[in-house]
């Protein structure tokens, strides 16, 4: 019978799988907009047959269709299966093992403590039980009843004072302990810490030291891009800092590994559109009333969009970049689907939702200056430094903090998406270039003529140059345009402004000398019915 049974299990035991544990080192992260790839890498000895290999330290947050396997030669991967791992969170946060050891230090110190603690305690009932037996003996003289009584008081008032120090030092104790337990349980139970595992099955001819390899896209990641733009002066060329703010939550720490930044994103659907039949009906038009101040808050963006996405074509110059120190450890690929930085330093990025900032490339750019003023909204002059072919910077949307001649000036934004050939960024406000818009009351009129109002307004812009140097000003104002056939508006005056009858935008080209005050007259006419009230004069 024993020899039966021993029959039965022996097959068994052959035929049984072998779990191996091993960890996945993290070598390289690639960021994109929305989503990461992560690449590990490890080893482990598979014996000959069948095994099942349990790859620890792999994010919690994956796509599992993304998931690649890389074994060696000579081994057959049968399955992969991701599972969550609830069991290594200490594993995932270096931060709870140092948590952890301070909590025992404490609570050996806080032990020791206790006991001493208990020793003054029971020294102070000693104390008291001599004391009444050494009162109630016979013979004890007035003089050794005086010794007693001295030694008795000053031995208890130290072991009281021991044990109000013992009290003390335990309450802190205490204290720091349950706060260091409090922050271990928040760490435990943190959502953004959370670990996945990869289970195998492989099959190998024989035993074997195999490398493998693990590549997948966890959504749980994201870079933006910002900028630091620095001008020492307008004779200098333009100094730009490529920055990106990565943030992510994987439930991994990023502990020294490549990374690369991507402006394309991981595609889960990538299926090609098809077009259905596109079937319009009418439908009940809705009424709108205009509002007073919708002409003009119209004009308002389009001057607006000057300052923030530059403008038309200009002639065209070659860019150049210069080495830098973050520049000789970053290289650029481009590919149909997006640009990559490849930054060949090892990097720190924690699992905590919150943004780690990187400098991964650095230009100098050479750039053109000039002065930019709209009247009408602002009496300030802007200096703005154009930059041609910018599409070679691989520029994404985002913040840029200006920095001129040593000093921040403001934060400006940067959207590849509007900009046309230039890129015109403001560098900030010249105090030294003052500029005035009054209105000409001996120029303005109004006249009634028949059934209608004819109103004249004139304006006069000065434009005064403190510098040192010569400077060229880009001047825009504007004139209001008609919506109503029984308005009519006609420009009288623009002292030679290049004009745009399409939005009533006029442009000015100006070169101004040292202390010198050009004055430009801008005269519009506007005639409506008189019983008419126009809105936005």
């Amino acid at each position: 019978m024993k020899h039966l049974l021993t029959l039965l299990l022996f097959p068994i035991s052959l035929c049984a799988q072998q779990q191996i544990k091993t960890k996945a080192s993290l070598e390289s992260v690639t960021v994109y907009n929305n989503g990461a790839q992560l690449s590990h890498i490890g080893k482990v000895n598979l014996p000959a047959g069948t095994s099942e290999i349990v790859i620890n330290n792999i994010s919690g947050r994956v796509n599992e269709n993304s998931i690649q396997v890389g074994v060696s030669t000579g081994v057959t991967i049968l399955s992969v299966q991701f599972n969550k791992d609830f069991l290594n969170t200490e594993a995932a946060n270096p931060e709870i093992k140092r948590l952890t050891d301070s909590v025992k230090i404490i609570s050996n110190e806080l032990i020791k403590t206790k006991n001493a603690k208990t020793i003054e305690e029971q020294t102070l009932v000693l104390l008291d039980e001599n004391r009444k037996s050494g009162g109630t003996n016979s013979g004890t003289n007035v003089t050794e009843l005086i010794k007693l009584a001295d030694y008795y008081r000053t031995k208890n008032a130290e072991v009281r004072a021991a044990i109000a120090t013992l009290s003390l030092t335990e309450d802190k104790q205490n204290q720091k302990l349950s706060a260091l337990q409090q922050q271990i349980a928040e760490l435990r139970n943190n959502p953004n810490q959370q670990l996945g595992q990869l289970v195998l099955q492989l099959m190998a001819k024989e035993n074997i030291d195999a490398q493998y390899n693990v590549t997948y896209i966890t959504p749980n990641a994201n870079w933006a891009a910002s900028y630091d733009i620095k001008s020492t002066n307008i004779s200098n060329p333009l100094g730009l800092v490529y920055k990106a703010a990565i943030t992510q939550n994987t439930g991994l720490d990023w502990k020294k590994v490549k990374l690369a930044l991507s402006t394309g994103n991981p595609n889960y659907n990538i299926t090609a559109p098809i077009l259905n039949p596109w079937f319009v009906s009418t439908s009940q038009p809705q009424i709108r009333i205009r509002g007073t101040s919708s002409f003009p808050g119209e004009q308002k963006n389009s001057l607006n969009e000057v300052l923030v996405v530059g403008y038309g074509s200009a002639k065209k110059e070659r860019f150049t970049g210069a080495v830098s120190t973050v520049n000789n450890y970053t290289s650029v690929n481009e590919s149909q689907l997006g640009v990559t930085f490849n930054i060949d330093i090892p990097y720190d990025v924690n699992s905590d939702n919150k943004p780690h900032t990187v400098s991964f490339k650095e230009y100098q750019v050479p750039v053109k200056y000039k002065y930019y003023a709209a009247p009408r909204l602002s009496t300030d002059a802007y200096l703005l430094a154009d930059v041609i072919d910018w599409e070679k910077l691989n520029l994404q949307a985002g913040d840029a903090n200006i920095i001129f001649e040593g000093t921040y000036t403001g934060k400006s934004y940067i959207n590849p998406a509007n900009i046309q050939d230039t890129l015109s960024l403001s560098m900030g406000k010249d105090k030294k270039i003052i500029i005035t818009k009054e209105k000409q009351q001996d120029f303005s009129s109004t006249k009634f003529v028949g059934t209608n109002k004819k109103q004249v307004f004139t304006y006069l812009i000065k434009i005064r140059n403190t510098k040192k140097e010569s400077i060229d000003l880009t001047l825009k104002d504007q004139y209001p345009l008609s919506t109503e056939s029984d308005i009519e508006i006609e420009l009288l005056e623009a002292n030679g402004a290049e004009v745009n009858k399409d939005n009533g935008m006029l442009s000015w080209q100006l070169k101004i000398a040292p202390n010198e005050t050009k004055i430009i007259k801008l005269s519009y006419s506007v005639k409506a019915p008189k019983n008419k009230v126009i809105a936005g004069l």
